[in-house]
């Protein structure tokens, strides 16, 4: 599908769930984009909208943004992001990612 839409470009890796040995929520295609992107966790945010990709994140160990734009903040909340926001228009957005980097937990996002 990226390919399709002429978005290939814009990434360094693309990680395939179906490549990976074991699907979210278990954290192996997070840990595989760091290995492929070599980046560490430090420097690192994620950025999910469902509960297993909230819960894969959490297990890599690295800050997790949720948004609800496909499920309700109760069932987001279950799967304990660092942050919740409504959408990526949310005013919230920008301070919960300053409050990332000045915890120390994300350096720039990997896509």
């Amino acid at each position: 599908m990226i390919s399709i839409l002429g978005l290939s470009d814009f990434f360094d890796a693309l990680i395939v769930g179906d490549e990976c040995e074991h699907a979210k929520p278990h954290p192996a295609p997070y840990l595989k984009a760091l290995e492929v992107l070599k980046v560490s966790k430090d420097h690192t945010f994620i950025f999910e909208d469902s509960v297993s990709g909230i819960k894969a994140g959490v297990a890599a160990g690295m800050p997790v943004v949720g948004v609800m734009t496909r499920n309700p903040e109760q069932l987001l909340m279950e799967a304990n992001p660092t942050f919740l926001i409504k959408d990526y228009e949310d005013p919230n957005l920008w301070a919960a990612l300053e409050e990332l980097d000045r915890k120390g937990g994300a350096g720039k996002p990997a896509a």
